[in-house]
């Protein structure tokens, strides 16, 4: 796979970077954390407009027709520019989800509204106890004597729920709670009798919620394709999600080091500027190596997707893991090299850590993933040794 940018690639890039750089600064993201909610309709109809929610929606449905590697340099820009915004959890995620889910006619009609940035998605799918696991799903979906559908359980997490207009709620149809048969994808309005939502703010402003389901009743055609038989698309669209989450962390990685080094240049000791000691210049050269690894692992994980190997989803954990440990180390760094002052608010090297933070508990944390590629290494060590 050629990772040098296309011409398209780009301006997609470049396109990005110059808005969010101009209209999307570190002083109108504190505002808008400030005022609560931690969202705008605005600026997603923006997003809507640019194309930027539907990049890898195929162009038949109303998308730009790229792939998860466009979606990537959108995600990077935006962990660059810390946008409160949800791209990943309420664009690439539930677009992912309802192109490989949907039926002829409902996926249109979905996916116009989120590609547009008129309405927004939020998908409800991990719960307390799935730990990462995609297929673990204990809220039931059972079927009524008039045809529709009763939902009953409580979801985690569900980012962006507080803003949206619709959820997509991963509930069981049928099966034990850990199988990846009967697994069903049901739509739902977050308004309706039954839907009670316990609202938050994460640690770094994002509108989340918790989402308790009390006999919610779903018609059937507001069920994603077919009852019972989402697990593939649903672990597809996961997929998708955590390399696009990577590529943010990516452009959370890059920015914290482009700040710590302007902070090198300009802030003195002793007469001189701190960035000419030489222990600095050491944490700074640490801190470039661990994004570049980050990228390489990123590079591996969007290789999997496009190739759809059959080990995709555990490749993936091992991007994220490496993606998160290594996030981890430079904003840690980043926040030390300001003298421990960037933790504070006004400091913009703090609030990627922050994000990092988010960004290791969706879809499963760094020791859920680690683990999960280490058992697959450790498989194929003892299938070569056999």
């Amino acid at each position: 796979m050629d990772f040098e940018l296309s011409d398209e690639q780009r301006m997609l890039q470049e396109s990005a970077q110059r808005f969010l750089q101009k209209s999307y600064t570190f002083e109108h993201r504190r505002n808008l954390a400030s005022q609560g909610g931690g969202f705008s309709r605005e600026t997603w109809h923006t997003f809507g407009e640019m194309g930027w929610l539907g990049v890898a929606v195929p162009d038949e449905l109303g998308g730009l027709g790229f792939s998860s590697v466009e979606s990537a340099i959108v995600a990077e820009q935006i962990g660059r520019a810390l946008v409160l915004e949800p791209y990943v959890m309420c664009g690439v995620f539930p677009a992912s989800l309802v192109t490989r889910c949907g039926r002829d006619g409902q996926r249109e009609a979905i996916l116009g509204e989120i590609v547009s940035g008129e309405t927004v998605y939020a998908v409800a799918h991990s719960e307390r106890d799935a730990r990462g696991q995609v297929h673990y799903v204990t809220a039931t979906a059972k079927k009524t004597e008039d045809g529709a559908w009763r939902l009953d359980g409580y979801k985690t997490l569900v980012v962006g729920a507080p803003v949206a207009d619709r959820l997509l709620v991963v509930a069981r149809a049928a099966g034990a709670a850990d199988a990846t048969d009967g697994i069903g994808v049901f739509v739902v309005d977050p308004k309706q009798a039954g839907v009670t939502l316990k609202t938050c703010a994460l640690l770094d402003g994002t509108p989340s919620a918790d989402l308790l389901l009390d006999g919610v009743i779903v018609a059937e055609s507001n069920v994603l394709g077919e009852a019972g038989r989402a697990f593939e698309g649903l672990q597809a669209a996961v997929d998708e999600a955590v390399v696009a989450i990577c590529a943010e962390l990516v452009g959370d990685m890059e920015d914290a080091i482009e700040l710590a080094a302007e902070y090198l240049k300009t802030r003195k000791q002793f007469g001189v500027t701190i960035g000419s000691f030489q222990a600095l210049q050491h944490r700074m050269a640490d801190m470039a190596i661990e994004a570049m690894q980050a990228r390489a692992t990123l590079h591996r994980a969007l290789l999997s997707v496009s190739e759809d190997r059959e080990n995709r989803s555990v490749e993936i954990s091992g991007c994220k893991a490496q993606t998160t440990r290594s996030a981890k180390f430079v904003t840690q760094q980043g926040i030390q090299l300001h003298g421990g002052y960037g933790i504070t608010d006004e400091y913009k090297v703090g609030h990627h850590y922050r994000r990092h933070l988010v960004l290791d508990a969706l879809f499963g944390n760094t020791d859920y993933h680690l683990n999960r590629y280490a058992r697959q290494i450790q498989h194929e060590a003892l299938v070569a040794a056999a």
